[in-house]
Formats: structure tokens, C-alpha cells, sequence
């Protein structure tokens, strides 16, 4: 209990010397962003924890500046001289006498000058270095697209995310009440009033935190207008929904006019006649206008038919290596053909892959337009595995081995890892879909892709086909292979692909393009199944 309230005078004594927020830099798109990938949220963590341990030798500091102090007091606060009468003794006394003025004379300018002594200053300008590297502005929204990227995509309430429940499985983890205030707030700014008006009833329902007195004079008032906020996102909703002829400029007005005209008695029974139904029913009430979900979110969500007629068999045919060591091969589609290999990335492989992605850059979703100010989203944290090394031949190999296309072994791979709620949302491969590289000016375009999978995702992240209706979910040394072109060069829109965002788990791929104009001899041109030969 000391301990804490130790903790807290600390902290209320930072909140002073070190400022209450994290002042904003300028827009840099090419800062890391915690929140895009697993190994820059590790960042953070360690972040966090030399703040937490520069804290506690702070507060040690002060415990130990604070015992001195107290110590003092003890020796001259007896608590006998009460009365006048008692004073006057104690001073008729020369030894008190003399004692009283040379306290007071000598003493005191250095107790004074020890209280405004400012303990801790090397563990002081520690917490500011790392305050200076802590998320800004931007990376925190991220983060909050990140979450809603989760929770919608996967169709996933806020009654179950406050408590730690994802999808099937329960966690030991619950949301703070500022967490789902915060969750509510972003919500309402993006005009997604239901999901606004659930973050808010969670937070309304939170059991209060401990020392909340103390913590909001510090942190803020988290309940400060939450019932208003959570009574104007549930009128808007329901108006907006119930008439749809109004236009939300006009639904937020007469919102607005009802706020002010209501009294606070009828605002309380307003919420409180909420608050008295079952989040069960609250949810299922406010959700009844939800869109359907798009073939993207029905494919993360592992909805789409299962495929009948395939096989999974060994592969010793592509290559006359495949003979001496055949591949695990499983159909995923027939037309457009997918198809899996497993057991091709060892843990080896893997930490080899790894240990060489150290300086990783923020992965797009698009190209960035000329004189363009538009935030792009960010997918991953990705780099080029460009060193040379025997195990990156090796892996070209295999690719060979599977595919049967022709390049040099000491090709780039593509090395990523996503993070909070990140993904990448319906494209194509090939360069007509906008995203131009400079090889393919000399290889051509992209006629295949293949991902390996470098981790085991427990939840979500997987790879769909929106257009053929194919969900891929990452195993750790499995790969995915498909065409994004017909063997005329001519475009296959059914390549069509995405990545959904992992709820949880570490997704680390290595992809690799295979481009058409080196496999000119090895892949001849086929007709096509509606074409005739000539």
C-alpha cells in the first residue's frame, strides 16, 4: 500500500516536472510506427519497461528523500506542548531555548535548501529521453484503425473485447475503462456511432479503477460527460438508421436540440432505461442495419465453401531434384491454380531470415502520388533480404524446385511483419493494378507470387482470394503459390488477394515475384480452355 501511494506521489510530482502530454512531431512517413508490426510493439514493450524501471528508482528517491524529511518531523513534533501553558515551560527552559534558536538559525536554511534539492535528476532526464521516443499522434490513430480493422472485419462486439473474449477464445485480459473510452472517442470522431455507443456503455459499466481519485488528477476524469457522450452516439444512431431521408448534417443538429432541451432528470432516466437492458439486447437492437459482410471479410473470417475434389500428394515432378526429395503438396483451387507446399522453411531458415531483417521500413499499400499530402496506409514493416548467403540461394532453389521458373538464386526475397490490426486490402500483383517496380521494365510483369509462412498465426491473418473465393491461414514452413498472369502475359483478375488483419499471433512472411520474361522457353504459351487451337 506505501508502495503505491509512493508510486502515485511520484507521479503526480512527474506530472509537474516532465508535462502531461507527448507533444506532436511533424508528419514523417518514413518514422517507424510501433503499432505496424509485432517487432516494433516488442519496441515499445522494452520502451515501457525502462520507464516503469527509471520510475521505480525515482520513487525510491523519493520514499528515501520523503523517510528523511519524516524523520525530522518525528524529532521535533513531540506533541507536548499543547496548551500555552506548556510552551511557556518548554522555552523557560535553557536547553530548549538555546536548542529552539539554533534550529532555526542553522538548521533550517539547509532544510530548505535539501526539500528544493530535486532528487532523482539522472532517472528525471532518463524519463524524458524516453518520453521523446514514445508514439505520437499518428501512431496512436493507427493503432485505433488497427483495432476497428479487427473488430469489424471479424464482426467481433465490444462486450466481448472489453472482457478479453476473441472470437471463441477467452483471454486473461481486460480493457482498462480509459481504454474503451478511447476505443468510443475514435469511433464517434469517424462517425461509427453504434460501435462509438458500446465502447461507451463499457466504459460506463467498468468497475472504477483503484485510487481513481488520485489517478484522475493526473490522467483526467474519464467519466467526465461519458453518459452525455453515450446517450448523443445511441440517439444518433438510432435516428440515422430509422430515416435514412435525413442527412447526418441534419440528424447530428436535431440531436443537438434534444441534448439541450432535455433536463438533466429526463437525460439520467434517458440513460439509466438504457443502461437496464442487456448488453446482449443493446447489441443485437443497434446492429439489425449493419452491412452485409464483403467476400473479403467472409473469406478472413474462414466462411467461404469448402472446396471439394482435392488432393494433397507429393510433388517429384517439376524438377528432377524432386525425385530424390519430393515436396508436400496440397491443392488449394484447381482454376485459378493455388496450391500449398509444406515443411519448405525449416526454424533455421526462419532465424536466419530473421536475424537479417534488423533494418525494416514501413510497408504501403499503394504508391505515394507527386506533390501528394494523403496519409497512406501503412501494411507492415518490410525489408529486402538482399545480403548473400547460402540459405537464401537455398530457398531460391526450393522455389524453383516448386514452381519450375527460371532466375538466379541470389534473388531478393521480401521479408515482413505485421502488426496491431494491420493488413493489406484487395489488390493484384501484376502492374497494372498501379504498383509499378523498376524490374519490371527488364523481367516483365509479375506472373507468379509465392509467400512463405515464417510463424504460426493462432488468429486471423490470413491470406484470401476475394474473386475465387480461397482462404489461406499461415502455417509456420508452409508456402502459398499462385498465378497472377495466364501464360500469354495477359492479366488474371481472379489473382485478386489480401492479408486480414492478425488478432492474434506474430505474421512474418518472405514473398518472392516471379516475372514473365525469364521464363519465356521454360513456360510456353497454352490455349486458354475457351480458345481453339489453331
Amino acid at each position: 500500500m506505501q508502495r503505491r501511494l509512493n508510486l502515485i506521489t511520484a507521479l503526480l510530482v512527474l506530472g509537474q516536472t516532465i508535462g502531461r502530454g507527448m507533444p506532436d512531431r511533424p508528419y514523417d512517413e518514413h518514422r517507424e510506427r510501433y503499432s505496424s508490426s509485432t517487432v516494433g510493439l516488442l519496441k515499445l514493450l522494452e520502451l515501457e519497461l525502462q520507464f516503469i524501471e527509471n520510475l521505480k528508482n525515482y520513487t525510491d528517491l523519493l520514499s528515501a528523500k520523503a523517510n528523511t524529511l519524516q524523520d525530522l518531523i518525528d524529532s521535533v513534533d513531540r506533541g507536548t506542548e499543547r496548551t500555552l501553558a506548556e510552551r511557556e515551560k518548554y522555552v523557560s527552559n535553557p536547553l530548549n531555548a538555546f536548542g529552539l534558536m539554533r534550529r532555526t538559525h542553522q538548521d533550517w536554511p539547509k532544510w530548505h535548501h535539501y526539500i528544493n534539492t530535486t532528487v532523482g535528476r539522472v532517472e528525471l532526464q532518463a524519463l524524458d529521453d524516453i518520453l521523446g521516443k514514445a508514439p505520437d499522434s499518428q501512431d496512436m490513430k493507427e493503432a485505433l484503425i488497427g483495432m476497428n480493422r479487427i473488430e469489424r472485419t471479424y464482426a467481433l462486439e465490444a462486450k466481448d473485447l472489453a472482457k478479453g473474449r476473441l472470437l471463441d477464445k477467452q483471454y486473461d485480459i481486460q480493457l482498462s475503462i480509459r481504454d474503451c473510452l478511447s476505443l468510443g472517442q475514435h469511433k464517434f470522431q469517424e462517425g461509427d456511432y453504434f460501435r462509438a455507443s458500446m465502447w461507451y456503455r463499457m466504459a460506463i459499466k467498468h468497475q472504477p479503477e483503484p485510487n481513481a481519485e488520485e489517478l484522475n488528477t493526473i490522467l483526467g476524469d474519464p467519466l467526465k460527460d461519458l453518459k452525455l457522450n453515450y446517450a448523443k452516439a445511441t440517439i444518433i444512431h438510432g435516428l440515422s438508421t430509422g430515416n435514412l431521408s435525413l442527412s447526418i448534417q441534419n440528424v447530428l443538429n436535431i440531436t443537438e436540440a434534444t441534448i439541450q432541451k432535455a433536463s438533466p432528470a429526463d437525460l439520467e432516466a434517458f440513460i439509466a432505461e438504457l443502461l437496464n437492458q442487456t448488453d446482449d439486447d443493446m447489441s443485437r437492437e443497434m446492429s439489425a442495419f449493419e452491412p452485409a459482410p464483403t467476400p473479403y471479410e467472409i473469406g478472413c473470417r474462414g466462411l467461404f465453401p469448402k472446396r471439394t475434389k482435392l488432393v494433397c500428394r507429393y510433388n517429384f515432378t517439376t524438377t528432377p531434384f524432386l525425385r530424390l526429395a519430393p515436396l508436400k503438396m496440397e491443392e488449394v483451387n484447381h482454376d485459378p491454380y493455388i496450391v500449398m507446399y509444406h515443411e519448405v522453411l525449416s526454424d533455421r531458415e526462419i532465424e536466419e531470415m530473421k536475424r537479417r531483417s534488423g533494418q525494416m521500413s514501413n510497408g504501403w499499400a499503394d504508391q505515394k502520388e507527386a506533390n501528394s499530402t494523403k496519409i497512406r496506409d501503412i501494411v507492415c514493416r518490410h525489408t529486402w533480404w538482399r545480403e548473400q548467403s547460402a540459405i537464401k540461394e537455398r530457398v531460391n532453389r526450393r522455389i524453383s524446385d516448386m514452381t519450375n521458373f527460371d532466375f538466379p538464386p541470389q534473388e531478393d526475397l521480401q521479408v515482413a511483419n505485421y502488426g496491431l490490426g494491420t493488413h493489406f486490402k484487395p489488390h493484384y500483383d501484376y502492374t497494372s493494378d498501379g504498383y509499378e517496380t523498376p524490374d519490371v521494365l527488364t523481367l516483365g510483369d509479375r506472373l507468379g507470387s509465392i509467400i512463405f509462412y515464417a510463424s504460426d498465426v493462432p488468429q486471423g491473418g490470413a491470406t484470401v482470394f476475394p474473386r475465387s473465393r480461397v482462404s489461406i491461414f499461415p502455417r509456420k514452413g508452409s508456402s502459398v503459390f499462385w498465378y497472377n498472369l495466364y501464360d500469354d502475359g495477359r492479366i488474371d483478375t481472379r489473382s485478386q488477394h489480401s492479408v486480414c488483419p492478425v488478432i492474434v499471433g506474430d505474421r512474418w512472411t518472405l514473398t518472392k515475384w516471379l516475372h514473365i520474361v525469364p521464363q519465356m522457353f521454360v513456360m510456353p504459351c497454352k490455349p486458354r480452355k475457351n480458345e481453339k487451337s489453331p
